[in-house]
């Protein structure tokens, strides 16, 4: 059986307000006893008092405060014998040295008291009472107080109950907007305006998580439907070539060519299934990185050398800049997700920059990072396709598609995942024909 909060909930209060109510009974009946041994203390004192007054005459005098509300008298003389006794009830032997004392005889219950006195004859007077009339109260509110103690307790009970149930019933509202929530719905909140603080606050951490949820989940139908787009085209592409090809006799350099394209569109799936595997490994932190100390220009001479003898046929030039540089741009890194990383960067803006212009690297640093910042002159990136053009698949110009490139819009999503990899970020500016790409990178590569 499963432990029920409201169950616990209520036992809890339960048993609290059994622990007051029984130490409320408990106190009374302390008080009322108390009370009534202080009253017959002062009661006996008193009469303790006109005894000693009339000592000497005691055995010829019958004291009004003795026979009133009848009081047991007894005198010890200095060897502990008993010289008086006004009446033929016996003295407890412990009365002989005790103080006070409470017994039962003969079915009464007494309470006395023993007084020291200086007399030259008796040493001490022992007075007692009757306390049956005392005893019979006591019985009587213990009954009274048994009974207050019960009825207490069941309405306390029922009320522990229904406070608990209404204390409860946001959890049931809670619960049904959460068995609301499924794939379909995702976009469902729950209000936590009326709940109390303590709900409150673990609703506003519940939608945060369904935030969170629903992020991912649309970023993960998003990649299947992209990643299936991108994989049906070069695959209807291969299937209607070979169709076509198969469909009469070709010649070999026709056959040649179908073969050459089709070798294209499986390079292209080639490298959309690399990428998204790669892509895949550095968000989970599950690629393998070899960092050591790098200089950053001594990194990014061979993609400048190799990338010149691709913009020599738009005549483009590519410059390296070191700005505010300390310690010689040195980054603890690894090189081969470093130069892929910056390699992207170039190839895009070898892509799209203008014939007859220069591409520019800028390498500076402060105390902990180090920027590489990539600007190019040619066709901007619109401002709408700024915040997602490090998505996965996402493409600025959709036009672009399996045209110019291979590519499958990974590799801006590949370098974010790469810089932060290396404790930093990437972000990109588009102004009036140039596009700046900026890569943080901390120093420590942490």
């Amino acid at each position: 059986m499963k432990n029920s909060m409201a169950t616990k909930l209520i036992a809890m209060y339960m048993a609290s307000s059994f622990i007051v109510l029984a130490s409320f009974a408990l106190i009374v009946q302390y008080a009322i006893k108390h009370h009534f041994y202080a009253q017959d203390y002062q009661l006996l004192n008193s009469k303790f008092l006109t005894v000693a007054a009339t000592l000497d005459d005691l055995q010829s005098n019958s004291s009004p405060a003795l026979t009133e509300n009848f009081t047991y008298l007894w005198v010890i003389n200095h060897d502990g014998a008993l010289t008086y006794s006004n009446s033929n009830q016996p003295l407890p032997p412990a009365l002989s040295h005790q103080n006070a004392l409470e017994w039962k005889e003969g079915g009464e219950s007494y309470r006395g008291f023993r007084f020291k006195i200086k007399h030259p004859q008796y040493d001490a007077i022992v007075l007692a009472v009757n306390t049956g009339y005392h005893n019979s109260f006591i019985n009587e509110l213990d009954i009274v107080l048994i009974w207050t103690f019960l009825i207490s307790s069941l309405i306390s009970s029922v009320y522990a109950i229904f406070t608990v149930k209404k204390g409860l019933a946001p959890l049931q509202g809670l619960q049904s907007y959460l068995n609301n929530i499924n794939t379909r719905q995702l976009d469902i909140r729950i209000p936590s305006n009326d709940l109390p603080v303590e709900l409150s606050q673990l609703v506003e951490t519940q939608n945060k998580m369904l935030d969170r949820l629903q992020c991912g989940f649309n970023r993960l139908s998003e990649f299947s439907s992209d990643i299936a787009h991108e994989l049906k085209t070069p695959l209807t592409n291969m299937m209607t070539q070979t169709q076509v090809a198969l469909s009469s006799a070709r010649t070999i350099d026709e056959y040649q060519d179908i073969l050459g394209s089709n070798a294209e569109e499986i390079e292209r799936l080639n490298k959309t299934i690399r990428d998204t595997l790669y892509l895949a490994k550095s968000e989970n932190q599950l690629l393998h990185s070899n960092k050591e100390p790098l200089t950053l220009a001594v990194i990014i001479q061979p993609l400048i050398e190799y990338y010149e003898l691709l913009a020599e046929d738009k005549n483009v030039t590519i410059d390296i800049v070191e700005l505010n540089l300390t310690e010689g741009g040195t980054q603890f890194g690894d090189k081969q997700m470093l130069q892929r990383a910056i390699s992207n960067i170039l190839s895009n803006a070898l892509r799209h920059c203008d014939s007859n212009t220069a591409i520019t690297i800028q390498l500076s640093s402060d105390d902990n990072f180090n920027v590489i910042k990539i600007i190019n002159t040619g066709e901007p990136i619109p401002a709408s396709s700024l915040p997602y053009l490090f998505d996965r698949f996402y493409r600025a110009d959709k036009s672009r598609k399996h045209t110019s490139s291979v590519g499958a819009g990974l590799g801006l999503a590949i370098t974010k995942s790469i810089t932060q990899a290396h404790g930093g970020n990437i972000s990109v500016s588009s102004i009036q024909r140039v596009t700046a790409f900026s890569l943080m990178l901390k120093k420590d590569g942490m």
